[in-house]
């Protein structure tokens, strides 16, 4: 005996099989990457680059901070 599918019935095994999809993939790795380490490098690169730049004290900025 075959049952039609409804769009509804098509819908409701979509959903399911989606949700399924996703937890599958929250599942965290096994290492995860250390985010607060690679900032804090990047960080520290950024500023050994900015601090080889020589600005000299006569240059402006194009706009000043009003309070």
């Amino acid at each position: 005996m075959s049952r039609k599918m409804t769009r509804r019935d098509l819908a409701a095994v979509l959903g399911s099989a989606a949700a399924v999809a996703a937890a599958r993939a929250q599942n965290a790795p096994a290492n995860p990457p250390d985010l607060n380490a690679a900032a804090k490098d990047q960080l520290r690169q950024n500023a050994e680059t900015m601090a080889k730049v020589e600005l000299p004290m006569s240059t402006e900025p194009s706009f000043s901070f009003k309070a």
